[in-house]
């Protein structure tokens, strides 16, 4: 990849990192002498240092993984302990000039040469995830490639593993190392969700002070596809101002983000930092981050940055479905830690490695560890289900999956509940899009879901884990709900009450009603419908009771001692009335408005109203007086005409009038806003709101109860007009 020019250079650098041991993750002192001049004198191998013909696109470190990178140069036990678990998922590649003395020590713990392969080169620290090479994919083949940039530590055996890397896997690099595309980087300031967003503190901007943001933000898109770069503040105490020291993506809406005490060390950095990520900046999908916190870990003496080591949890590797945490000496803190990534993600396999002796060096598993991706990739994007409202329907789940080699099969895998078999849907396919629908469920289910995607050569499921890990949501829906076929009825009239919540009755152990004083029967139990009638006049409260779940539906019921009459309206033909379709019961003597709408395509020819005899109004809105029960049907016919001019009249009704502390309007909808106003008798306004009657049948209830019984006029204004009807408060 790169070389340096000057002999003298290379002769002092070995000999500053042959006098101090192991190289830190920061630069030395004596680096920091030589770094200037060791990058003045820096030339590429120019192996490729033009970008891909197309913007490539970089993948998740939570995607497909196909390899794992360690360099043998110090922290051998930890670096054993990563091997051991990462060669059960992928082939690893241990960097070393003494291939017999790591194989041996690996021997000696018990960890076989199985899926290991050591490549003999030169490197000058451990340090693989700030130089390493970092996999991408050629836009439109999906073949595996390598991107490299200038590392930002004069250390010219590290600044070659890329393109030796390279050389031995037979994967093309790419290589931002000359101008005018050279950007100084290192991989543990860099985290993407694969949708071409990244992140990064802005070391970014200060190692290339000689390059604008847009400069940058150009050669990351060229070399990366990546088109929004998100670039937050450096932490004060961060000695190396990498983003992977304190925040982690763990899918593309997860982020793990490290947590200080309130107010300590850099605890207020990163909240400044993730409120700015959550204020501006959304998912790939186009939504809120979700957001889990892990604490940081004192030093034994209770001390947090600059008076201890960076001691922080978000610094694992994700390879496939395993989770590689760093553990310290704090075994409470470090139980916890693994309870909060196994929460977040289930079905994944987290283990602890002891990172003590590393994070002294202000590193951990994560910088130590660079993994390169899968080849022939099978892609699943989708925007998990978070929650449900309409239970009752079936349940959308959509992805864009890719595969160069071609898919075979792909489907939803779901169940009922977080145990037993899962039941499997085919996706139905449109280019690269697939979708399938979940059937539905009962209310307040939780329904858990994968998705699966299989080719000639392999099954990929999203989550990774599949079936021990699937995305899980839970139902919306109300389990106690119920209405009444009438709320204003005389002595002795019948009253139905129907359960309109979403249980069965296998799914429930006691369901119970109070019905309130006067009635017969006052309480009763069961979900069906119940038939009451009331002795004593005035408002009723009704009580239902599931399993302890209640529901108190206060003054619910008006009994009134005058005689009572019955309207029952109707339809023929399609279209809309006001008050709808029912049956309903009026004081003798109310005044009822009658409104119609047709559907696209009819018009209104008549109202019909039978009360003893048959009278015919062709007027869409009518007022009619309760003397006796009646009988109102809208009639309509089919039209020629799209819209008539009454088809855009507004009109609205109000019930129960009289009424008690509150009463309800339903209004024709309209495209804009509607205003409510209340005026007693004098003109005082006493009620004012403002709402959007969005469909016929709407409901909006107006509070009356802090005013006076008496009459009431009741304004509704809309865009080109308005209307006043009068209401009495009993």
């Amino acid at each position: 990849m790169k070389s340096i020019q000057t002999t003298l250079l290379l002769f002092l650098l070995g000999i500053a990192a042959f006098g101090q041991g192991h190289l830190p993750k920061t630069m030395t002192e004596f680096e920091k002498t030589i770094y200037e001049d060791y990058l003045q004198n820096l030339e590429s191998e120019e192996k490729s240092t033009q970008p891909p013909a197309v913007p490539p696109r970089t993948p998740a470190e939570f995607e497909e993984a196909g390899g794992l990178i360690v360099t043998w140069q110090a922290y051998s036990t930890e670096l054993r302990e990563i091997v051991r678990h990462a060669k059960l998922r992928v082939p690893v590649y241990i960097i070393s000039n003494n291939p017999s003395s790591v194989q041996s020590f690996l021997n000696q713990g018990g960890v076989s040469m199985d899926n290991v392969t050591i490549v003999q080169l030169n490197s000058n620290s451990v340090w693989v995830r700030d130089y390493g090479p970092q996999s991408i994919y050629l836009n439109g083949t999906d073949e595996l490639a390598f991107v490299d940039w200038v590392y930002n530590r004069p250390r010219p055996a590290d600044n070659m593993i890329p393109v030796n890397m390279s050389n031995y896997l037979d994967i093309p690099v790419f290589q931002m190392t000359n101008n005018p595309n050279r950007l100084i980087a290192t991989g543990g300031n860099f985290m993407t969700d694969g949708h071409g967003a990244a992140f990064s503190s802005k070391l970014i901007l200060t190692e290339n002070a000689s390059l604008t943001e847009t400069q940058i933000d150009n050669i990351m898109y060229s070399f990366k596809g990546i088109d929004r770069y998100i670039k937050m503040n450096e932490l004060p105490y961060d000695l190396i101002s990498h983003l992977d020291m304190h925040m982690k993506l763990l899918d593309e809406e997860t982020l793990l983000v490290a947590e200080f005490p309130s107010g300590v060390s850099d605890g207020p950095h990163i909240e400044y930092n993730l409120n700015y990520l959550l204020t501006n900046h959304p998912t790939c999908y186009d939504r809120e981050y979700q957001v889990v916190r892990i604490p940081m870990v004192p030093s034994p003496s209770g001390n947090y940055p600059p008076n201890a080591h960076y001691r922080t949890f978000t610094n694992s590797i994700i390879i496939n479905d395993l989770v590689l945490v760093p553990n310290y000496y704090n075994s409470a803190l470090n139980q916890q830690a693994l309870q909060i990534y196994q929460q977040a993600m289930p079905g994944y396999e987290i283990l602890g490695i002891d990172m003590d002796n590393v994070i002294s060096a202000s590193g951990a598993i994560h910088c130590i560890t660079r993994e390169i991706a899968a080849t022939d990739p099978i892609f699943i994007s989708h925007a998990t289900i978070r929650e449900i409202d309409n239970y009752y329907q079936n349940y959308q789940v959509e992805a864009t999956i890719k595969n160069v080699t071609g898919l075979t099969s792909a489907s939803v895998f779901y169940r009922t509940g977080t145990q037993g078999e899962f039941s499997e849907i085919e996706m139905t396919q449109n280019g690269d899009k697939y979708s399938a629908q979940i059937p539905a469920q009962v209310c307040n289910a939780t329904v858990q879901y994968y998705i699966s995607a299989t080719n000639p050569n392999k099954t990929i499921t999203k989550p990774f884990p599949g079936a021990s890990g699937p995305w899980t949501f839970e139902l919306g829906g109300e389990a106690v709900n119920f209405n009444a076929s009438q709320t204003v009825a005389g002595l002795e009239e019948e009253i139905t009450f129907h359960y309109l919540g979403c249980l069965e009755t296998d799914d429930f152990s006691e369901a119970v009603w109070n019905f309130g004083e006067g009635a017969n029967p006052e309480t009763a139990s069961g979900i069906e419908d119940i038939t009451v009638v009331y002795n004593t006049p005035g408002h009723k409260t009704v009580t239902l009771s599931i399993d302890g779940e209640e529901l108190v539906r206060d003054a619910y019921i008006l009994i009134t001692e005058a005689q009572t009459y019955q309207l029952t309206i109707s339809v023929a033909g399609e279209g809309q009335t006001l008050p709808a379709p029912g049956v309903y019961s009026y004081e003798e003597g109310s005044e009822i408005t009658l409104s119609a709408q047709p559907a696209t395509g009819w018009k209104f020819e008549e109202w019909q109203i039978t009360s003893g005899e048959v009278m015919n109004y062709d007027q869409a809105e009518i007022d009619v007086t309760m003397n006796t029960n009646m009988i109102a049907k809208a009639v309509f016919s089919e039209s020629t005409t799209s819209v008539s001019d009454w088809q855009n009249q507004f009109v609205f009704d109000i019930f129960p009038n009289p009424a008690q502390n509150r009463f309800n309007l339903v209004m024709t909808p309209t495209t804009g806003p509607v205003s409510i106003e209340v005026f007693s008798i004098t003109g005082q306004r006493v009620y004012h709101d403002t709402v959007l009657a969005e469909y016929w049948d709407q409901q909006f209830t107006v509070d009356m109860s802090n005013e006076s019984k008496g009459l009431y006029f009741v304004k509704v204004s809309w865009d080109t007009g308005s209307k006043t009807r009068k209401v009495v408060m009993q």
